[in-house]
């Protein structure tokens, strides 16, 4: 927006530089763009950020100069020009659409000469980049500049049945506007319509059917105020912005109607003569008022870290216009209606913060207390089901909630209970996930074909239902000749939608073991249950329970059924194309974790000192198992031993006969202090004349 100073002078004395003024607005938030001489006049071009629509106008930016150079204001009110005639006896207004148009004003001008502007105005609006029409356009659009209210004007003549009436159309219409084009208006755009038809988009252009024009004689002025909403949707739909427009639907004062159609009445009568009417209309049917909002000084001194007595902070605020009263600790501000943006306690502290000046507040480093919060035992029971199956070789798939109606359909007893899709984005996302089997099935069918052999995946999402299924296990387990039907769904309720987090894995393939010297194994029915019970261990859940029948095994939970683990049908599987021997299991896993209350999280610093490793290879008896061996270098209890691992086992050779070889990789840690070689060979030498003791263990050299 170009803001002439000349004309700026106006509203405020200035006697600082041009530049001076730029850096005192663009620190206030109020970006000067650039600052140049037009036809020997300083202009500034302020770049507006759309909240702050009450500075889209000159009295709205000396409003700011004077906050932050404590100058006095003058806001131009506008003494109501005289006239003669009764407005009622002319025109009759009606407003059909109240929330999309709370205010709206008119008063008629008689007598006018239309002819093109005085030479002091058109050098303004010149500077500001407007385009000088007539001297009754020009007026509305300086008029428009200087207080931000955008105004119109209809040849009275052409205004059927001498009546105004605001209202949304029913029904889509085709509007010519003042450009010339034919706009597509829809299903309640508002129009400003007479007695036959619309004559003007509200808020955003006016009709070519009701222009000014050089005969014109007697003019309708209009100024109002429009719902920001209603004008930025039709604005946004026909891409047609315009000044008004532009200010509409960022909000202007809904109470600075009345001073800019006095204001602009007064310009007309002195540049077009002619006469006004005694009165004017004005169908206000439910006034806005300012705002209140509590503002604790506590608050502005944790945001900003500095503290702020009260009446600085009244002082500030109220060199914008806001009125302050005291409240308790704080201040209730009365905001005025021209700042819609102002709606919430922090929007005032920005506000102190921009008058007191950013390079006046010192940087401050924020007081944070460094508690670690408590997570909920859900939480905790969810990251360590994640870390468990991830610990194990599975691999976390996430995936879409959605599936096929036809896949679906195979794991819900009734299709009439499936979440449908009203829009679907493909038949392949037709509906929501009853199951979570679906799609991980899709994830082994992508592997397999692509020649990768063995497959574990697991996933832990919601599935939906609308309700409770339940069926035999053995439509689902391994059985030839019969096809599965559904999956069950444990916790249902007579909701319209169940929404349960479940936890499903799956297996195929050949299993590798990352212990060393073990050959890989096929996956089997125990893979998945040793990950259950392990699960369970460390969810401290002792009540789970398998029922096994001759297809497959049933999952308890203190005599409630909660799933099921088992080989997938093959019929199930041509599904998927898939010729592999499947296991799989699922479960209710939100029965798991309100059970796992006792699932916390610890953790513990980092060590910042080095650790060191000292291997020990020992002969032992052959019955002699390596978890002995473990168990006994941690009953040492050196807290100094952090690590155990194994890595060699030898028989045969030279070794004496029933004897064997492991060798054993120890590795050593302080959490307070660097250890020495010294320390370390001393306890290392403790530990091996231990085991020789305690296992008859000899040294290996």
């Amino acid at each position: 927006m170009k803001i002439p100073l000349d004309w700026l002078k106006e509203f405020i004395s200035l006697r600082a530089k041009p530049q001076e003024i730029a850096d005192q607005l663009s620190m206030a938030g109020l970006e000067v763009e650039a600052v140049e001489e037009v036809n020997g006049e300083t202009v500034l071009t302020l770049g507006i950020t759309p909240n702050r629509a009450d500075c889209l106008s000159l009295l709205g930016v000396a409003r700011e100069i004077s906050a932050l150079q404590g100058k006095k204001l003058n806001p131009k009110m506008t003494v109501t020009p005289k006239g003669e005639g009764k407005i009622a006896q002319l025109l009759r207004v009606q407003v059909l659409s109240k929330a999309a148009c709370p205010r709206y004003m008119v008063r008629i001008l008689r007598g006018l000469q239309i002819k093109p502007s005085p030479d002091w105005m058109q050098k303004r609006l010149n500077r500001a980049g407007l385009r000088t029409v007539n001297n009754v356009v020009d007026c509305t659009n300086y008029v428009m500049w200087e207080l931000g209210q955008p105004l119109h004007a209809f040849d009275y003549r052409f205004l059927r049945d001498r009546q105004i009436v605001v209202r949304q159309e029913k029904m889509p219409i085709k509007f010519k506007t003042l450009d010339g084009v034919d706009r597509s208006c829809e299903l309640n755009d508002l129009f400003i319509c007479d007695g036959g038809g619309p004559v003007a988009l509200a808020g955003i252009m006016g009709g070519a059917n009701s222009q000014i024009q050089e005969d014109t004689k007697d003019i309708v002025l209009e100024a109002a105020y429009f719902n920001p909403r209603q004008i930025h949707r039709t604005r946004k739909r026909l891409r047609l912005s315009t000044d008004s427009s532009y200010r509409f639907e960022r909000g202007i004062d809904p109470n600075g109607v009345a001073n800019a159609l006095h204001r602009v009445t007064e310009l007309i009568l002195q540049t077009a003569g002619g006469k006004a009417t005694v009165d004017w209309i004005d169908l206000y049917s439910r006034k806005i008022k300012p705002a209140v909002i509590t503002l604790p000084l506590s608050e502005v001194g944790r945001i900003l870290g500095v503290t702020f007595s009260s009446g600085e902070v009244a002082r500030l605020l109220g060199a914008l216009g806001f009125v302050t009263h005291a409240k308790g600790k704080g201040l209730s501000v009365q905001v005025p209606t021209y700042r819609p943006d102002i709606t919430i306690p922090i929007d005032l502290v920005e506000e102190v913060a921009r008058l007191k000046g950013y390079d006046k507040i010192p940087a401050t480093l924020p007081k944070i207390q460094m508690n670690l919060p408590k997570q909920p035992s859900d939480v905790c029971a969810e990251k360590i089901t994640i870390d468990c199956c991830l610990s194990l070789g599975f691999s976390q798939a996430c995936h879409l909630s959605f599936t096929s109606l036809k896949k679906a359909e195979l794991f819900c007893e009734d299709a009439s209970k499936l979440v449908l899709l009203q829009n679907p984005l493909s038949e392949d996302h037709a509906c929501l996930r009853p199951s979570l089997l679906p799609s991980l099935l899709d994830a082994v069918a992508f592997n397999l074909h692509r020649q990768r052999k063995g497959v574990k995946l697991f996933e832990l999402k919601h599935t939906f239902s609308l309700q409770n299924n339940e069926v035999k296990i053995s439509e689902l387990c391994s059985r030839e000749g019969e096809a599965p039907t559904a999956l069950p769904l444990e916790g249902a309720t007579q909701a319209p939608i169940i929404e349960t987090k479940h936890l499903a894995v799956v297996a195929t393939g050949a299993e590798w073991e990352t212990q060393w010297q073990l050959k890989p194994k096929e996956t089997n029915f125990y893979t998945l249950k040793g990950l259950l019970q392990r699960l369970t261990g460390f969810l401290h859940i002792e009540d789970l329970e398998f029922v096994r029948d001759n297809h497959g095994s049933w999952i308890f939970f203190q005599g409630k059924k909660i799933g099921w683990l088992s080989s997938l049908n093959p019929q199930l599987l041509k599904e998927w194309e898939i010729e592999s021997e499947v296991y799989a299991f699922e479960l209710n896993w939100e029965v798991l974790a309100d059970a796992s209350n006792k699932s916390f999280i610890h953790y513990k610093t980092l060590s910042k000192f080095p650790f060191v490793e000292r291997d020990v290879a020992l002969i032992l008896d052959q019955a002699i198992p390596a978890s002995k061996v473990e168990e006994a270098i941690f009953n040492f209890n050196n807290p100094w031993i952090k690590k155990i691992l194994i890595f060699d086992l030898f028989k045969g050779g030279n070794l004496p006969q029933g004897k064997k070889s492991l060798a054993f990789r120890l590795r050593y840690a302080s959490p307070e202090k660097t250890l020495t070689s010294e320390e370390v060979n001393q306890v290392h030498t403790e530990l091996i004349s231990r085991l020789e003791n305690e296992l008859s263990a000899q040294l290996r050299t």
